[in-house]
């Protein structure tokens, strides 16, 4: 009798397990609302005061600034001694409580380790080729994001991009005015990057200085946003003043929690963004495996700002080693991946790079497919719907050092000439 009520409870848990993955799957956006978006409105939330960018406080790095967390390389690779070019890196949220809608500057705790290691797994990507300026910003809470198109969530998007502007002007001023910059990020770091392309660089000077802009983890609409930004998707792995973007998602996935809030917004060029469709270049090849939809706009491919670069003859940019060993039986091009940035720890204290364990293709819906089969070692902090967006950087690490490096030399070298004469 005993062990008969012993399998009636064990029955009774695994159906109550059951009952509540799938509870969690059909309202996980509803649960995540009530859990992060904050209890608090705008004008009653704490007020973080102003960020002044010419204190070496509102930086986590920047020339002159100690700062070893961005100068961080795994074995086998280390920061260039000598940059070549400036790298303007806005973090992505690491902010996830609903206390207030925007983070104090100076960030305690949870916040403050989240964003130690994006730092580390995300901005030494680029140390290779680049000094790396990175900005505090009073970054809008997680919950911002759960809420996209209400007006409090605008207000706290609007005060932390005001931060970001205002660092990047002190940026322009302090770097040499010829020199290359490269512009990165990762979800809200790079929807502010979105803005502050479409507000301040299109259509200027600085927007020759582009080498790319690395605008990953967060939707761009081809359609309703693209012809504002002033550069092109990147179409070749030599391609300068380009973007690259897109957002990982193992399979099965399902990016409607974060797709369905985009597609009820406004564009930058003013048109809706529903039914358009999202911007995706692989990390793996340096180009879209997908040929752009036949209603884009026009002007996204002929406006004299949306150019793609012509190599000097003395180009010698790096080899496109991810052309190489690809097998045609694997559709997402597994051989392709150069290394994998794996943590040893969840601190990435240390790290190893582990190539060809995981593939990626752009698919239909815009968001890039990494398959079904996705690393071991990267599945802590997988979001709902099977999101890898923790990991957009890590899944790719080498593979975007290579990308970065090669679109540097190849700006670089077009340039030379004319300096020399």
């Amino acid at each position: 009798m005993a062990a008969r009520r012993f399998l009636y409870i064990i029955a009774a848990l695994v159906v109550l397990a059951i009952a509540g993955a799938f509870a969690y799957r059909i309202f996980a956006p509803q649960l995540m609302r009530a859990a992060f978006v904050p209890d608090v409105s705008f004008a009653d939330s704490p007020k973080p005061p102003a960020t002044f960018y010419d204190r070496a406080d509102a930086w986590l790095a920047r020339p002159g600034i100690p700062a070893d967390v961005v100068r961080w390389t795994p074995e086998g690779y280390s920061p260039a001694p000598k940059p070549a070019v400036a790298v303007f890196y806005v973090h992505p949220t690491t902010y996830l409580k609903g206390d207030r809608w925007n983070a104090p500057i100076a960030l305690t705790g949870d916040p403050r380790f989240r964003q130690t290691v994006f730092l580390k797994s995300q901005a030494s990507v680029f140390n290779g080729i680049g000094e790396v300026w990175a900005p505090k910003y009073r970054q809008a809470t997680f919950g911002a994001f759960l809420s996209l198109g209400e007006p409090d969530s605008a207000k706290s998007f609007a005060v932390a991009y005001s931060d970001v502007e205002k660092a990047f002007e002190l940026f322009l001023r302090d770097i040499p005015p010829d020199q290359k910059i490269i512009l990165a990020g990762h979800s809200q770091g790079s929807l502010h990057l979105v803005s502050l392309l479409a507000q301040e660089i299109a259509g200027t000077p600085v927007a020759d200085r582009i080498v790319a802009a690395y605008l990953i983890g967060w939707p761009i609409s081809i359609e309703s946003d693209l012809p504002k930004l002033g550069l092109k998707p990147c179409e070749t792995p030599e391609e300068t003043r380009c973007i690259i973007a897109f957002q990982s998602y193992a399979e099965p996935a399902q990016p409607e929690s974060i797709f369905d809030p985009f597609y009820t917004t406004t564009g930058l060029t003013g048109a809706p963004r529903a039914g358009t469709h999202l911007l995706c270049v692989n990390p793996l090849t340096g180009a879209p495996d997908l040929a752009p939809p036949g209603d884009a706009p026009e002007t996204a491919a002929t406006d004299e700002t949306l150019h793609r670069s012509s190599l000097a003859a003395e180009a010698s940019p790096l080899p496109v080693e991810t052309m190489d060993g690809a097998d045609a039986s694997d559709p997402y091009g597994t051989a392709r991946n150069l290394g994998t940035l794996i943590p040893v720890d969840e601190t990435y204290s240390s790290a190893t790079l582990e190539a060809g364990l995981v593939g990626a293709k752009c698919s239909d819906k815009g968001y890039l497919s990494i398959g079904e089969k996705p690393p071991e070692g990267l599945r802590s902090y997988v979001l709902p719907g099977n999101n890898y967006h923790v990991y957009d950087y890590a899944l790719f690490w080498t593979n975007l050092r290579t990308d970065v490096e090669r679109r540097a030399q190849a700006a670089l070298a077009a340039t030379a000439p004319a300096r020399s004469r």
